[in-house]
């Protein structure tokens, strides 16, 4: 049996990437023998990627909760809006800025913008509490993790 609530544990496990990547530009800070080492330069690139992949999907996961409910509402219609342009900012600062703090807080801030829209669908009961706080939880080291790799950008 599928447990209902797998998708909480894929949430955070989808965090790990981030993490990694905010600890492994930490440990670089430090000059320590992992700042040697060829492959750490390819960290940031691909944590890089990686956010604009998982804004991406998180913005169509909006669309995937608005089209069954309320889809006729003004609110519903401004998400998907909203959707395309956390879809669409990320991506066109990452085309002239990749792998760039610019960039990086970009993502954080559509990161942001997207619970801000997971408080109202919670607030609505389009999503339940279980799911509203794991995505408070995992945003919240999301965007940690995004704000310290763009401070130790070069």
């Amino acid at each position: 049996m599928l447990n209902k609530n797998a998708f909480i544990l894929l949430m955070y496990l989808g965090a790990l990437p981030f993490i990694t990547g905010a600890v492994l530009s930490l440990l670089s800070i430090d000059n320590l023998l992992i700042d040697r080492l060829l492959w750490l330069e390819t960290v940031k690139p691909i944590v890089s990627l990686y956010a604009l992949i998982i804004v991406v999907f998180m913005a169509g996961v909006l669309w995937g909760v608005m089209l069954p409910n309320k889809a006729g509402t003004v609110f519903s219609q401004s998400n998907f809006l909203i959707s395309n342009v956390i879809t669409l900012a990320p991506w066109f600062v990452y085309l002239f800025f990749p792998d760039s703090s610019v960039f990086l807080l970009v993502t954080a801030f559509a990161f942001l913008w997207l619970l801000v829209i997971d408080k109202q669908l919670y607030q609505q009961q389009l999503i339940t509490k279980n799911y509203y706080q794991a995505r408070k939880n995992v945003s919240a080291v999301v965007v940690l993790s995004l704000l310290i790799l763009a401070t130790d950008m070069h």
